[in-house]
């Protein structure tokens, strides 16, 4: 968790990154009409920047009853999947998104492992990788969504993201 001068020394960051011209900032509204949409919620959930961002969004989710909570996981691609899996399943019980039963774990599972396989291919094992995993829940559906970067050389590094429903 932040403190308070964490979050303002980021703001101070992001504004002096603003008025040097590096940053662009969208303001966006964004319509959810159905709980089939859990996807939608979760990748906008994992493209959050910030610790303000993140907790607005799960917020709002919140109001319609749903359940989110978002983690990150880094490293080298062929070290993930252990670490994917436990912070997945980590995140998701210690916040109340998923309950410790088997159908709910078993499709908690089957999503992240289709965000995974979504976010990147198997012949990356090299790669570095860093990932912020989103989890959203609704009365029907389980969402997991993973957005970050990934390079087998830091100049080449680039955006990935993957969904599982």
């Amino acid at each position: 968790m932040e403190g308070r001068e964490d979050v303002e020394n980021q703001s101070v960051q992001a504004k002096e990154m603003e008025r040097d011209g590096r940053m662009l900032r969208l303001d966006l509204s964004f319509t959810i009409t159905d709980e089939s949409q859990a996807g939608r919620a979760a990748l906008l959930l994992a493209a959050t920047t910030s610790p303000v961002e993140e907790t607005r969004l799960r917020e709002q989710l919140q109001q319609w009853g749903w359940r989110a909570v978002a983690t990150e996981v880094g490293g080298l691609a062929g070290d993930l999947p252990q670490k994917i899996t436990r912070a997945v399943v980590g995140a998701a019980l210690n916040a109340n998104v998923v309950e410790k039963r088997s159908g709910e774990m078993h499709a908690l599972m089957h999503a992240a492992l289709e965000a995974m396989n979504g976010f990147m291919s198997t012949s990356m094992l090299e790669a570095s990788i860093g990932a912020k995993i989103a989890i959203v829940r609704n009365a029907a559906w389980l969402a997991v969504a993973v957005m970050g970067d990934s390079a087998y050389h830091a100049v080449a590094h680039h955006e990935r993201c993957g969904l599982g429903i």
